[in-house]
């Protein structure tokens, strides 16, 4: 349950001031909080400045207000997913503190706190990456020429290593070979952060396109299995 923290009125600040009182008030923002801003100038673009400068962790409204626009702010995690592209981002978001965790444990004494963040991170990543093949490749693979430098082409065969790759980590989970651990994690690592830099630079404006010209209704039951895990 979110509770309104504080309403912040910066309609008489100087309009040099106002993004970074904003982003004063907004750095402070807890999960389970709401942050009300009352500004002069319609605010998208400070808002996306701050987004930007507080790594995506903002969900926000505006509204016309008296004399000037109002914005309620919250924490990304406590607001549902706008869209497609926003769960697959938040997704994205998710795997990196896992292994940003994974990194900390598999190099840390406590080997025993390993297993439950690994299980949880390949367990979303095989799902995600399985959502992606099955329901956004055949999509928009089809206004795409059939060569393996294709965008969709390159996404799939990354797919593929970034599975061998959990494989190896999980052959040598097995082996209890913690040296082999560590490095394969490592490396899968620097795998995904390309691959996630790559997909949401390159893909996601081609994944959008594709999805505008399905109706509210199909996009809706996209949101819906991406979120549950296709079947199969």
């Amino acid at each position: 349950m979110t509770k309104l923290r504080s309403v912040v009125d910066l309609r008489d600040e100087a309009p040099a001031r106002v993004g970074g009182a904003a982003f004063a008030q907004a750095r402070q923002l807890r999960r389970g909080d709401t942050l009300r801003l009352l500004v002069s100038q319609e605010p998208s673009l400070m808002m996306q400045s701050l987004n930007l400068q507080l790594r995506g962790n903002l969900a926000w409204t505006i509204a016309v207000a008296e004399c000037g626009w109002q914005v309620e702010v919250q924490h990304r995690a406590e607001t549902p997913a706008q869209d497609l592209l926003d769960l697959l981002a938040r997704e994205h978001k998710r795997l990196d503190q896992l292994m940003a965790r994974l990194l900390q444990r598999v190099n840390g004494p406590d080997r025993v706190e390993l297993a439950p963040v690994y299980t949880e991170f390949a367990a979303l990543l095989r799902r995600h990456i399985s959502f992606e093949n099955k329901e956004l490749a055949p999509l928009c693979a089809a206004g795409e020429p059939r060569t393996p430098d294709a965008p969709t082409a390159i996404m799939l065969r990354e797919h593929e290593e970034i599975l061998r790759q959990l494989s190896v980590i999980e052959e040598s989970i097995a082996a209890d070979d913690r040296g082999e651990v560590s490095a394969f994690v490592a490396i899968l690592s620097g795998t995904l952060a390309k691959h996630e830099h790559r997909e949401e630079n390159g893909l996601f404006p081609r994944w959008r396109q594709a999805l505008s010209v399905l109706s509210p209704q199909a996009r809706a039951d996209l949101l819906v299995r991406a979120a549950s895990g296709p079947e199969g």
